[in-house]
């Protein structure tokens, strides 16, 4: 796909339309990018070709781009954020290929994105943990203990010394890497999380270990030793979730009155550590507003006031 995008590309020295320069876009800067955002901005690339594929570039106005978004925002502000962070990115690139003058996506501010606020209760935690394969327990486990991301649990391998230290398990969050602009590897940066060891974490990794056969490159794995991909592993998080809230044969009750994301163990992994200083350092976040404001999700205690005059 991408040679044939390619030849479009050596084949015209004028971009004409927006779908030239998303093609163009695809070929040269896309690879620049990690992994996920790869990946993520290529579905994005797929919705606003729909909408601006056939539009010059000089006439996609700021205007057009908020009659579009306002349209995306009625079914998610978040994908509506998410695809105006892409189309910013590709006119960005567009202005160095001489296609446009000025990016029309910076003369509109983005849309206010609500924390989410569902807290994983113990009683839900235990009820899903009840129906779950030993595997996605395993790993319902992990994220709770150690706070970190699906990708990044996913991807942990079986045996590493660099990462199964003496100290504990050491995480090189996914979202902190990139491809290096001159050789195109992913390199890690500087930021890392060792979470140290706890009885707990140590009986988790020798279960997991337990579950699959010794020769495999992940330690979260099917059967046949192969990795998880990320979107195999949410197909069947998302058959779980609706078992858990499917009412019973009988008529009994769902497990669960409302479905979580995996995601949502991460901030239960925060919301449920007594400090936030402790929380903020497991979940590896620059900024401890970020922890407080999204990933504490339990509601805050307070002591009551005296009455005034006694």
């Amino acid at each position: 796909m991408y040679a044939s995008l390619a030849e479009r590309v050596e084949q015209s020295n004028t971009l004409g339309s927006m779908g030239e320069v998303f093609d163009r876009y695809l070929c040269e800067a896309l690879i620049n990018l990690a992994p996920r955002t790869q990946r993520d901005y290529r579905g994005y690339i797929g919705n606003l070709r729909k909408s601006f594929g056939d539009a010059p570039p000089t006439e996609v106005t700021a205007t057009s781009i908020f009659d579009y978004r306002a349209a995306r925002a009625r079914q998610s502000v978040v994908q509506a954020n998410r695809e105006m962070s892409c189309l910013s990115a590709v006119f960005r690139e567009a202005i160095g290929w001489h296609a446009v003058e000025r990016n029309p996506c910076r003369e509109l501010k983005r849309l206010h994105e609500a924390p989410r606020t569902r807290y994983v209760t113990d009683q839900e935690y235990l009820a899903v943990y009840s129906i779950a394969s030993d595997r996605i327990q395993c790993l319902m486990d992990l994220a709770t203990i150690a706070g970190q991301r699906e990708g990044d649990l996913l991807k942990l391998p079986n045996r590493d010394a660099s990462v199964y230290t003496n100290e504990g398990i050491v995480f090189r969050p996914g979202k902190s890497m990139r491809r290096h602009p001159r050789h195109g590897k992913i390199v890690e940066s500087s930021k890392t999380v060792i979470v140290e060891w706890s009885p707990e974490l140590e009986a988790v990794l020798k279960r997991l270990r337990r579950l699959g056969p010794d020769m495999r490159t992940t330690l979260f794995c099917n059967l046949q030793g192969k990795p998880y991909s990320e979107s195999g592993f949410r197909s069947n998080w998302h058959k779980l979730m609706e078992r858990a809230t499917k009412p019973g044969d009988n008529g009994e009750p769902p497990l669960l009155p409302e479905s979580f994301t995996f995601h949502d163990l991460r901030a239960k992994s925060g919301s449920d550590s007594g400090d936030v200083q402790e929380a903020n350092d497991r979940l590896a976040h620059d900024d401890l507003r970020t922890t407080q404001v999204v990933y504490r999700r339990k509601p805050r205690r307070a002591r009551a006031g005296r009455k005034v005059g006694q």
